[in-house]
């Protein structure tokens, strides 16, 4: 997959519908930085891709593909606290 693209056959259409957003997704720049909230501390991420669901915000990780929730921190970072595996339907639907 391209960097910061969806893979081919995915759209937002498809990313609205599955997730039951009232509001447009959209794509955010992959250079934003994540971290992730662990146990031992806060993680840098590497995103793969960044979906912006209504105030929500996934994240494919990169290294471990897999997708990550979280939220704009105030420094225009996203902070993601758990981790919905592999599956991006399974993600979208836990939104």
């Amino acid at each position: 997959m391209d960097r910061g693209r969806l893979p081919v056959g995915w759209t937002l259409e498809w990313v609205r519908e599955v997730g039951q957003l009232r509001d447009a997704p959209y794509l955010l720049d992959p250079g934003t930085a994540v971290t992730l909230d662990t146990p031992a501390g806060r993680q840098a991420i590497e995103p793969a891709l960044l979906i912006e669901c209504g105030g929500l915000i996934l994240v494919l990780d990169a290294v471990e593909n897999e997708w990550l929730m979280g939220q704009r921190a105030d420094d225009g970072s996203v902070m993601c606290w758990s981790s919905y595996g592999a599956d991006l339907e399974f993600a979208l639907k836990s939104l």
